[in-house]
């Protein structure tokens, strides 16, 4: 393919993301906090915000649900950094939220039914946890996962981008700037039971931690790590018993892999 060709590609490409079409047919969320009590199709119609410092900014009770934010932001900024809020919180099944913003809550997304999916969001300046699901067969795909940390609820908080429990799959998500409080454990990802999968994640930090935190880019517990790319952790991918990791590769990490069972084409 000729330079010529390949640049037309990438624009159209380009020009297809751009333009992709906004939810109109759903029902709208114009303030909050707002509960969701009826499955359907729902949507942002603009930037939403609120300060309060405990429950979620928008809760989802009823099964099959889709959260499309039409790229409208949902804020938690004003509570500040001693907020315990969550930004959108759900233990239904089969719940889908895509194509917005989530920032500054205490977990960004927390969703612990079965069947979750979140995808093309990004997910920036959480306290705690960027994004969490917890239910078998969860989704967590193509979101950006950014400067997640820094709760000040206690001397000691950890920081996590992304948290799956069994059975999920998390792939190709950029998670960049974990930084605990204190001594609390920084976690690019963590897949935290059997059976889950992260693959083609690009995760990391900005530099080694300081001496005496706990960092890790990934933390697979019995699951599989594919093919992601972790920079600047004390370990690259921390594997518990049972863990299998191939085809990764661990940038200026004090150590690249622990742990597990090592597969092929692991680099360093």
């Amino acid at each position: 393919m000729t330079i010529a060709r390949l640049t037309v590609v990438l624009l159209m490409l380009m020009l297809a993301e751009v333009t992709q079409a906004e939810t109109i047919n759903c029902t709208p969320i114009t303030s909050l906090p707002a509960t969701i009590m009826t499955q359907g199709l729902y949507c942002l119609t603009g930037n939403l915000a609120t300060s309060e410092t405990s429950g979620a900014a928008i809760t989802i009770n009823a099964n099959n649900v889709t959260l499309d934010l039409n790229g409208w932001k949902v804020g938690g900024q004003g509570a500040g950094t001693g907020t315990q809020a969550y930004g959108i919180y759900s233990s239904a099944t089969n719940v889908t939220i895509k194509d917005g913003i989530v920032r500054g809550f205490y977990f960004g997304i927390l969703l612990n039914g079965q069947g979750a999916v979140v995808q093309n969001m990004m997910v920036n300046q959480n306290t705690f946890v960027g994004i969490s699901v917890d239910g078998l067969g969860s989704l967590v795909e193509h979101n950006q996962v950014v400067d997640t940390g820094g709760s000040t609820i206690n001397s000691s908080v950890d920081a996590y981008g992304i948290s799956s429990g069994s059975g999920a799959l998390v792939s190709d998500n950029m998670v960049s700037g974990v930084t605990a409080t204190g001594s609390g454990q920084e976690t690019g990802i963590s897949i935290d039971g059997t059976n889950s999968i992260a693959r083609n994640n690009v995760v990391s930090n900005t530099a080694l931690p300081p001496s005496g935190v706990t960092a890790y880019g990934i933390e697979n517990f019995q699951g599989i790590a594919l093919n992601n790319t972790v920079s600047n952790f004390g370990v690259g991918i921390e594997n518990e018993a049972g863990g299998i990791y191939a085809y990764n590769t661990a940038n200026n990490c004090t150590i690249s892999y622990s742990g597990g069972t090592a597969g092929a084409g692991n680099s360093p």
